[in-house]
């Protein structure tokens, strides 16, 4: 509840923030120009970018990309998903001039740039929410509470092979159970993914923090290691889908364009059960709801090539591919300062 309460706050502050309003014309003549920028016959324009980092961000990139390309064909794209973890490391390495991250760069990873001598400009580009799957023959599970999902994903449930194992700790934590016996397969994101910070962030974190302070759990790690991990979503699908009475987690995009295979559940987050959709996921009614994030090299933000992208990007039109990738596009407020930052190359982190 913590965190769908600050997401809301965030939302809401943003958008009464009188900062956010003084820098409203500068993003709004940023939004004129980024929009039009397009429109120019700039067939002359060359070179290459590369992109790299979340798996979750990557359709929205190539989507961009891809229409991008149709104006100005010179330009040559490499685009990348290995995970939000890795395209930060990539960009310490000073490997990479753009990166996407499914979560906002943590303090060790601006550490590491500002070590580096790496500037970085930062960028909210969308809203997703995380959808917690099962198979679409599952019958047996519709909703599940955070209390469940670590009963059944948390530390505690190491080695849990039934979803019925998890019954006596799901009882002492006020949970929905019990479950039934069938198999417990789990097919989610590893520790390199954005969406396995998310969701521990999100859904577990709460539960974890206070089983750890009563001696139950390990301080070190919320999520039991025994489970199926895997970078890539399309893995993930087929092994929930293929799995009766499976369990996973991953992006909603993923999971929404997936419906005939895998069954998006619901979840409580403390306000009863609320089925995944872009409406709910906007409005941060749907409790596990995160912003998508690109980042760039700020030393890199004047090349001719990444500046029109970027400016493309966060158009009017560039941002409908949020959409059209299965997202839910940002409160206005946000998308104001994401075009304030890199209107004014402003550095560092901002939300």
């Amino acid at each position: 509840m913590a965190l769908l309460t600050s997401f809301a706050l965030i939302a809401a502050a943003c958008g009464s923030d009188d900062s956010s309003e003084a820098d409203g014309g500068t993003a709004g003549a940023a939004a004129t120009t980024a929009a039009t920028a397009d429109d120019d016959d700039d067939t002359s324009l060359s070179g290459s970018i590369s992109v790299t980092g979340s798996s979750t961000v990557e359709p929205v990139t190539n989507l961009v990309a891809e229409a991008f390309s149709e104006e100005h064909p010179g330009v040559a794209f490499s685009v990348a998903g290995p995970g939000s973890g890795d395209g930060h490391k990539a960009a310490c390495a000073g490997e990479i001039p753009i990166w996407n991250s499914s979560r906002q760069i943590k303090d060790s990873e601006a550490e590491c740039l500002n070590d580096a001598g790496i500037e970085f400009i930062e960028l909210r580009v969308g809203i997703d929410g995380i959808s917690v799957i099962t198979a679409a023959a599952n019958d047996t599970v519709d909703c599940l509470s955070f209390e469940d999902l670590y009963s059944l994903i948390g530390d505690e449930a190491i080695g849990f092979q039934k979803w019925s194992d998890a019954n006596a700790l799901n009882a002492e934590l006020g949970g929905t159970g019990p479950f039934g016996d069938g198999a417990l397969e789990i097919f989610a994101p590893g520790e390199e993914s954005g969406t396995f910070d998310s969701f521990i962030e999100i859904a577990l974190e709460d539960v974890w923090e206070g089983r750890v302070e009563e001696g139950h759990a390990d301080e070190n790690f919320a999520v039991r290691p025994d489970y199926n991990a895997s970078a890539n979503d399309n893995v993930i699908i087929d092994g929930v889908s293929g799995n009766e009475h499976s369990l996973g987690w991953v992006g909603f995009a993923f999971a929404d364009a997936n419906r005939d295979v895998v069954k998006l559940v619901e979840i409580d987050g403390g306000d009863g059960c609320v089925s995944p959709t872009p409406e709910t996921i906007a409005s941060a009614e749907f409790p596990i709801a995160r912003f998508l994030y690109t980042y760039i090299d700020a030393a890199q933000a004047s090349d001719p090539a990444i500046k029109a992208f970027v400016d493309f990007m966060l158009s009017d039109e560039g941002q409908t591919y949020v959409v059209e990738a299965g997202y839910v596009n940002l409160d206005p407020a946000d998308l104001a300062q994401s075009r304030s930052n890199w209107s004014n190359l402003t550095t560092g982190m901002t939300f």
